[in-house]
């Protein structure tokens, strides 16, 4: 899928124009050594828990006490752009947990980091959102250990499965909006909403389902200024990944609309209920460039322009031979998420009383992960 993050380095399809964040992409944090860790700025302790005093920064030695407390076992989880996700195991507790290593760069980043956490904070012991444990510092670096999820990124876990019913996708959007309800009570939005950042619990079954990586949302009301006003800028700032952008979010980009809100994130979920049901998304880059490489995650202007007009047009289709099997219910949830006017698309409380959210779902099994496993199609 493409990320939005910065128009001219494009090389893994990201044109965010928040440059302060774009530098994080040239590093790399394979072999990075732990040196010191901060305790107490920010508002929070040692048991990661928000005290609401304020503590003056202490440093301590990190790289015994990483070692001696977490085993880095060598399996990397997933990548991005900024940071680095690996698996390792608390040696007292014998907990597997997942370690997301981040650069730092510039007081703007590190404010952005910081606010990240205090929002994985904010939604500890959400059924549906991952667990953050502990966090560590050093100079360079922000190291968060997570809970681990043994499922995987969602598609990938989809990819993986003989069977993917409708039902699945019901219990797994269920899922999701109890997360974005959350958050959007907490006045949160998320604004990078994709299957990338939905993972699953269990290796075994599709749900639960937790969402992860805060790292763009944006929070309206916090106590700090200088988080005022970062929040204030973010949502004035296109970003989020392109397949999943709402038409909105897109009329920033282009400098057609100065801000947008937490709605852009049922735009989204429209777009992921639609790919969950059929395997591909309903609004995709095409071009007629025999050099493309847009499907293989990589850059190209027409393909983004392409995209970027279909979503702002808002139509899309139900091809018949991929969707005379799909519930009408499935459909009409859908119809009232992908909406191009913000002001008339469903809110997550619409979204939670809806018949194919909290009623009985038919067990069809769907094409989406054959479709996944490259058989991709998409519709003329």
């Amino acid at each position: 899928m493409f990320r939005i993050e910065d128009v001219d380095t494009c090389h893994d399809q990201s044109v965010q124009r928040e440059s302060d964040e774009s530098e994080y992409r040239s590093s790399s944090d394979e072999g990075s050594p732990l040196g010191r860790r901060t305790i107490g700025e920010s508002n929070f302790c040692r048991d990661s828990k928000l005290t609401g005093k304020h503590y003056k920064p202490f440093l301590v030695t990190l790289f015994s006490f990483v070692l001696a407390t977490y085993l880095l076992d060598g399996a990397v989880l997933g990548r991005g752009a900024f940071a680095v996700v690996k698996s390792c195991l608390n040696r007292i507790t014998k907990e597997e947990c997942a370690m997301k290593i981040i650069r730092k760069d510039g007081n703007l980043s590190r404010i952005r980091i910081l606010r990240e956490i205090q929002m994985f904070h904010m939604c500890n012991g959400h059924p549906n959102i991952v667990r953050l444990i502990e966090y560590f510092e050093d100079d360079n670096k922000f190291y968060m250990i997570f809970e681990k999820m043994r499922g995987g990124p969602l598609l990938q876990h989809i990819q993986q499965r003989v069977l993917f019913t409708e039902r699945d996708a019901s219990m797994v959007v269920r899922d999701v909006v109890s997360a974005l309800h959350f958050l959007h009570g907490k006045g949160i939005a998320h604004r990078d909403l994709k299957p990338e950042n939905i993972l699953c619990t269990s290796a075994t079954s599709a749900t639960p389902v937790k969402l992860c990586d805060l790292d763009l949302a944006s929070l309206c009301q916090m106590n700090s200024d200088a988080f005022s006003d970062l929040n204030k800028n973010e949502m004035q700032s296109p970003v989020g990944s392109a397949e999943f952008m709402a038409p909105e979010v897109v009329d920033a980009f282009m400098g057609e609309k100065l801000s947008y809100d937490k709605r852009c994130d049922l735009w989204s979920l429209g777009v992921i209920v639609y790919l969950l049901l059929c395997g591909y998304p309903p609004f995709y880059g095409k071009c007629s460039n025999e050099d493309c490489k847009w499907h293989d995650g990589l850059s190209c202007a027409d393909c983004q322009e392409w995209l970027f007009c279909h979503i702002q047009s808002g139509r899309y289709s139900f091809p018949e031979q991929d969707w005379s099997i799909i519930s009408v219910d499935a459909k009409d949830l859908i119809q009232h998420l992908l909406v191009r006017d913000a002001d008339h698309r469903y809110s997550v409380d619409d979204v939670l009383t809806h018949p194919w959210i909290n009623k009985e779902v038919p067990d069809t099994a769907l094409q989406t992960p054959h479709v996944l496993r490259g058989i991709i199609f998409f519709p003329n």
